[in-house]
């Protein structure tokens, strides 16, 4: 897709007038902002994606929730605040629903950066699996639990919650202390230079 370049920085009159005219339904306005922003988001979207596609469908579906959603719009919060809170937030949805997918393009990924053979990537990535799941095992059998059903199994606080019968903020407690606990385990057990980084925002962003 080929985006014409325009001027990212708009003053507050502008931004606001702008605002209003996409709150009216006006399609020239909407394509203004999409013009505007296409690349800051797709770079969002590239960042915590890594695969040009999720990132290119990540963006067009935040920019059609701002036009299905254009009348709730509030004139007084910048637009590209407003567009890179929701990108971001629409990221974690994405990596919770293409788990395998965005794993799969970063393990090709850090192969290709360490210039090392597949047999020794997969390795690698074996080790760092092994110290985590040594780690959970650290952890309280609810935690655990948790834990893996919100990253592993892809589920939202609501659907751990009823799975295993306890209140949501148990589980947005249960799983913040697991959290922290494995960063701060594999920080210190985990010896792979260059692929930790990138393998914990995947997990714990």
């Amino acid at each position: 897709m080929r985006i014409r370049k325009v001027p990212i920085r708009l003053g507050q009159h502008a931004e606001k007038e702008v605002a209003h005219r996409l709150k009216m339904g006006e399609e020239k306005a909407f394509e203004e902002i999409f013009y505007r922003y296409y690349k800051h988001l797709y770079a969002i979207g590239l960042k915590f994606l890594k695969h040009p596609d999720l990132a290119e469908d990540a963006v067009q579906d935040v920019f059609l929730k701002l036009w299905d959603h254009r009348e709730t719009l509030d004139e007084a919060y910048a637009i590209k605040n407003f567009l890179s809170v929701s990108m971001k937030n629409h990221v974690l949805n994405v990596i919770r629903d293409h788990h395998q997918t965005i794993w799969e393009y970063i393990s090709a990924d850090v192969e290709e950066r360490l210039g090392e053979d597949t047999t020794s990537a997969a390795f690698q990535l074996q080790e760092y699996g092994a110290i985590l799941e040594r780690g959970m095992k650290e952890l309280s059998p609810q935690r655990e639990k948790v834990f893996r059903l919100r990253v592993f199994n892809g589920l939202n606080n609501e659907e751990v919650a009823g799975q295993l019968s306890v209140s949501v903020n148990t589980v947005k407690v249960q799983f913040s202390q697991a959290t922290k606990f494995l960063k701060d385990y594999l920080n210190r057990h985990a010896d792979l230079e260059g692929i930790l980084p990138i393998l914990l925002y995947f997990l714990f962003f």
